[in-house]
């Protein structure tokens, strides 16, 4: 289950999933997603691995990626801010309802919602992804 949560912090920004979520649909459609961001960004199969292994991005592409994949969730708006109500709409998708994991994935969002962040929607994007990780890792899911 934690990896499962991780997925969805990755790609969703802030959703926790239930155990009952298919994580494998959730990288199908990541790698969907991610797959035709590739394209679009000129990121490289690499950038690709940094966020399948979650690691920070070692490049600009690879930071862009993020970006993309994000937009394409929905929870990165095109600001390149953080669309909190997409968020929340996310967070209950994917946690079946279940209270205490809503309580964790808004707290995680507002959280990172509430950060600054460069204008630059690829720098952003990656500076969202490491404070959806250090949250993670606080609230245990990592």
């Amino acid at each position: 289950m934690k990896s499962a949560l991780v997925i969805a912090i990755a790609i969703l920004g802030a959703a926790i999933l239930v155990s009952a979520f298919d994580e494998k649909e959730a990288m199908v459609k990541f790698m969907e997603f991610a797959e035709a961001c590739v394209g679009e960004v000129g990121a490289k199969d690499s950038d690709l691995q940094e966020i399948v292994k979650k690691q920070p991005a070692s490049t600009y592409e690879g930071k862009c990626l993020r970006a993309c994949v994000m937009k394409k969730v929905g929870v990165l708006g095109a600001n390149g801010k953080l669309d909190v109500e997409a968020g929340h709409a996310k967070a209950k998708q994917y946690t079946g309802n279940d209270p205490s994991k809503i309580k964790i994935a808004m707290e995680i969002g507002e959280t990172c919602a509430a950060i600054s962040v460069s204008d630059d929607h690829c720098e952003a994007a990656e500076t969202y992804g490491h404070c959806f990780k250090t949250e993670a890792e606080k609230h245990g899911l990592m």
